[in-house]
């Protein structure tokens, strides 16, 4: 039976207010304290469930107070929201908060007019995650009823993995199922919840516009006459791949302001089937699954500022980094268990919105399952989760024997990249994906265009890696010292990869495993400890990913961001301590 809108506020409310207390936003919690609740002023107002238990209260910044009934927590905050409502009291009258909506107009309350509309442009996403968590509400039960069998054939198990992955939300980001832009009938044609079959549309740029890489392209790529267009316009013109959702208005009024619209001829066929993925704007060709396509696409994720384009300048890092990558695994050995999509066949015209980027995944990958961690505790059809079943499957059910395979080889390839080599990767839970054969497990790391990189430290093991980044069209990937590794490795690798699974599985006890295993792999690998313990084994507190005030809530002006996907606070707990 579908859930009722408004259990799906209720659920998103929740998700908001633990955003807005992990984030310290408008500073509520530098003057906050906590009160038991039958100390409240309004106590005898209260049920006793409410009484029962802790209140964080917050000093307002018009005047009077907010309060908040929490609960202790350990990962990445350390209070959450135990129940609604949240009560603001002014001048002694209390008044019940029940809605995200309501709670974000009082934590608005007293900014200038400007901060205070794009603060308030938030809701929207809000509204946007709401509607569209109610609308694969059916999809998501009929899914979960039908029979426990992952597909045999590797594409189609790749797919249906990711697709039980997309039902399940970000373990940080409050709003992540709004994918801002789409309407109703669009996220039934392009989003992986829904495991649509579309087919691309194709845009033939000049020539001399155009930018490509990389020699081999998927068999089923068209050529002029499979689009419909006269076979001799290939002299002059390039075929570029266009997601159907940017076909027509969209298009037309981006190619209108780049001042490409005289120049560019439209294919009148669709041509080339594919899914999409759970990046939803990376699609897989249906008829060869190894290949996978990224395409620009004018919505917004994690964030209204995350537009989801497909910026040009990135296309030749990742494929730079991809070199690095591959060289610096055979020199520790990594190569045959740490693998990595090959990215160097991309193009575009110069714009964000006319680009592509192919992933084509190693043979090694198809040999077993595929899986990104982002769907590893989703629920699976039959009950329990993906990784349930992937245990029963690949280690007769012994969590421990995975957790070790995984931790170790995950903790192995990020220190050694941190401390020896000066690389530390954006590898979070979309881009990172488990391959589970009879052999064991490896890893497999995709879309490695924006890491840091300590160029001092690269270049005093490997100068001519060092020097293959140099020409690199993102500067922010360079950093000047360690602290900016250590944020990357504790808020992708240790918070995403390693502790959601510890949190989402209510085992905290392997909190103390994870030191343990740092600890022991640092020795092993004789890597310098000073900076690990500083940052992250005896740090006070953790940096936490500020994705919603970043990604939404601030501007960059003020938040001074400039990488939204990198802004970070203090406000997190640490756990391994």
């Amino acid at each position: 039976m579908r859930a009722a809108p408004h259990t799906h506020e209720a659920y998103m409310t929740r998700r908001v207010v633990d955003a807005l207390l992990r984030e310290n936003v408008r500073g509520c919690l530098n003057a906050s304290r906590v009160t038991d609740g039958r100390d409240l002023p309004f106590a005898q107002d209260i049920s006793p469930e409410l009484q029962d238990g802790k209140w964080l209260t917050v000093p307002h910044w018009t005047g009077g107070t907010l309060y908040f009934a929490v609960r202790r927590a350990q990962y990445l905050q350390d209070w959450v929201l135990r129940a609604l409502p949240v009560i603001w009291c002014q001048a002694g009258q209390p008044r019940e908060l029940h809605g995200a909506l309501d709670i974000l107009a009082a934590f608005r309350a007293g900014l200038p007019a400007q901060e205070a509309l794009d603060f308030a442009a938030f809701d929207e996403e809000y509204r946007t995650a709401v509607t569209q968590r109610w609308l694969v509400e059916d999809e998501h039960a009929s899914l979960l009823s039908t029979p426990p069998q992952i597909p045999t054939d590797w594409g189609e198990r790749t797919l249906h993995l990711d697709r039980l992955g997309a039902f399940l939300d970000h373990p940080v980001y409050p709003t992540a199922r709004a994918k801002t832009g789409f309407g109703a009938a669009d996220l039934r044609a392009y989003a992986p919840e829904f495991a649509p079959v579309f087919e691309l549309r194709w845009l033939t740029v000049p020539r001399a516009r155009v930018q490509e890489t990389g020699e081999t392209r998927p068999l089923g790529w068209p050529d002029f006459a499979q689009v419909g267009l006269p076979a001799e316009l290939a002299h002059s013109h390039v075929l570029l791949p266009v997601h159907p959702f940017m076909w027509g208005g969209r298009l037309e009024l981006l190619l209108k302001e780049s001042a490409l619209d005289a120049e560019v001829v439209a294919a009148p066929r669709a041509h080339l089937k594919v899914s999409p993925t759970l990046s939803v704007r990376t699609v897989a060709l249906v008829d060869e699954p190894h290949w996978h396509l990224k395409l620009p696409l004018d919505i917004s994720t994690l964030g209204l500022r995350n537009r989801r384009f497909v910026h040009p300048g990135t296309l030749g890092d990742g494929a730079r980094m991809q070199g690095v990558l591959g060289e610096i695994l055979r020199q520790e050995g990594l190569e045959h268990t740490v693998l990595l999509t090959d990215e160097t066949a991309s193009g575009h015209a110069g714009e964000r919105f006319l680009a592509y980027l192919l992933r084509r995944y190693p043979q090694a990958t198809q040999e077993g399952t595929l899986v990104t961690v982002a769907s590893l505790l989703a629920p699976a059809p039959g009950g329990g989760t993906v990784l349930d079943g992937l245990l029963r499957e690949h280690y007769q059910g012994d969590f421990g024997a995975f957790w070790a395979e995984y931790a170790d080889l995950t903790l192995r390839l990020h220190l050694t990249l941190w401390l020896r080599y000066g690389v530390a990767l954006e590898s979070n839970q979309q881009n990172t994906a488990l391959v589970l054969t009879s052999g064991g497990l490896r890893l497999l790391l995709k879309d490695n265009d924006s890491p840091r990189v300590l160029a001092e430290r690269l270049a005093g093991i490997l100068p001519e890696a060092a020097a293959a980044l140099a020409g690199l069209d993102d500067q922010r990937i360079f950093v000047d010292g360690p602290e900016p590794l250590a944020q990357m490795f504790t808020t992708i690798t240790l918070h995403l990869n390693l502790a959601a699974l510890v949190h989402g599985l209510g085992r905290p006890d392997l909190y103390r495993d994870l030191r343990r295993r740092i600890e022991h792999l640092i020795d092993e690998l004789k890597l310098e400890r000073a900076e690990v313990e500083e940052h992250v084994l005896d740090a006070p507190r953790l940096p936490v990913k500020y994705m919603l005030s970043a990604g939404s809530l601030l501007s960059k002006a003020r938040s001074g961001a400039a990488d939204v996907n990198k802004y970070y606070g203090l406000s997190g707990p640490n756990y391994l301590r």
